[in-house]
């Protein structure tokens, strides 16, 4: 097993009560001897299996089991392992678990941690066969996986009591394989500066009405989210949205297409990577009024013109030669048939790196997690269908992409 993601790291480790939890205090040893600092928190159910002096032992910090400790703490133990910690893993994560962190529950330590935690999530499963394939369970796996957690299992073998099935944890080597995964993307694009554009915008009809594109903003804010897991620098340029930037993330919030060219124009110089998630409105009025416009007065007479090209302005400017800091350009489509020949047009059209187009309309609710039928086209790799994905797991295989042409090309290359 090597050490070199594993050393230096800090992990919260939730320990859940089922028959496995015996099996975790192998998994911190391993992990403390890998040279990561681990911090244990653990259920009430989980203290019935494994006694907290056993891993506070093992790790040499204290084992955290109450929201409400009886002495008065020196920290807020679940937002200061939420804020500090580099990996959260979970093992075993039970169904109870699972069910309280996928509905946002917080009435203990375990859960309220899972609720404030600005790491990577990774959970090793354990349960009884039949639990593990009941519906609500199946859900909200899906739910925190489309929202980036990270399932390892669970395997095949002896359950608790006579039972054998699905439902038995991974192996340690398994789950410190896949902690080593998720701890490595930390640094995947450090030092790299990426510009993420999101939202929609609004171009005024009068002081209270507007023309734009329907645009919540969520794919570009799990982009940045997603850019920023993996080490990044991130400026995101936001239209109207009600969604919350990620606190790393420089922000710039804008309204206007020009507004949103503007604020693109003078960044894209010094970053490295842009990403065009933004729905730019394709047109705007002529003129508008500084007033409200009186309706008895009968519906105005629209003049509309084109909006600024913003990625086609920038894909010309970098074949160009303009822009040599700029090693990846990738644009968004939104479609509603023929998604391959759409995304082929902006690639070449735009002198993109990486299209990515979306069907509109497509979009459906699973157990809270919205889906949306996607492809990727990569200009050296072509196409890649991802059929019905979440934005978040969308954002994931756009940055993917965007890490393997910097990891062959390297920051700067044209």
């Amino acid at each position: 097993m090597t050490d070199t993601y594993l050393r230096g790291s800090r992990i919260a480790l939730c320990v859940c009560g089922g028959i496995a939890a015996y099996k975790v205090a192998g998994l911190a040893r391993e992990l403390t001897q890998a040279g990561a600092e681990v911090h244990v928190v653990m259920t009430p159910s989980a203290c019935e299996f494994v006694g907290p002096l056993t891993f506070s032992t093992l790790t040499g910090n204290p084992v955290r089991t109450e929201l409400f400790p009886e002495s008065a703490p020196t920290e807020i133990a679940h937002t200061d392992l939420g804020r500090t910690s580099d990996l959260v893993i979970v093992a075993p994560a039970t169904a109870k678990t699972i069910a309280k962190s996928a509905q946002g529950l917080s009435d203990d330590l375990m859960s309220a941690l899972l609720l404030s935690a600005r790491c990577p999530v990774l959970m090793a499963p354990a349960m009884h066969t039949e639990m593990w394939f009941n519906d609500a369970t199946q859900a909200n796996v899906a739910t925190m996986v489309g929202r980036g957690v990270r399932m390892v299992g669970p395997a095949v073998g002896a359950l608790a009591g006579p039972d054998v099935g699905v439902g038995r944890m991974a192996s340690v080597e398994e789950i410190i394989a896949a902690a080593e995964e998720e701890l490595a993307l930390r640094s995947e694009l450090t030092g790299i500066r990426v510009l993420i554009t999101a939202g929609g915008t609004r171009e005024a009809i009068d002081a209270m009405r507007f023309i734009g594109n329907a645009s919540s903003g969520s794919m570009g804010y799990a982009l940045a989210f997603e850019a920023l897991r993996r080490g990044a620098r991130v400026q995101l340029v936001s239209g109207p949205t009600h969604l919350v930037p990620p606190e790393q993330a420089d922000t710039v919030r804008v309204t206007t297409a020009q507004q949103m060219r503007q604020a693109v124009i003078e960044r894209v110089e010094d970053v490295d990577v842009l990403v065009m998630a933004a729905a730019v409105a394709d047109w705007r009025p002529a003129s508008s009024s500084e007033g409200k416009l009186s309706k008895g007065e009968g519906p105005p007479d629209l003049q509309l013109v084109k909006t600024a090209d913003i990625l086609a302005e920038v894909g010309s400017r970098r074949k160009a030669g303009g822009l040599p800091n700029l090693s990846v350009l990738v644009g968004f489509c939104a479609e509603t048939r023929d998604l391959a020949a759409a995304a082929a047009a902006k690639l070449h059209g735009k002198a993109l790196d990486v299209a990515v187009a979306n069907e509109v309309g497509s979009a459906q609710s699973g157990p809270e997690v919205p889906t949306l039928n996607a492809l990727v086209l990569d200009r050296d790799r072509g196409p890649k269908e991802l059929g019905l994905v979440s934005k978040r797991a969308l954002a994931v295989t756009v940055m993917d992409s965007v890490a393997a042409r910097l990891a062959e090309a390297g920051p700067g290359a044209e």
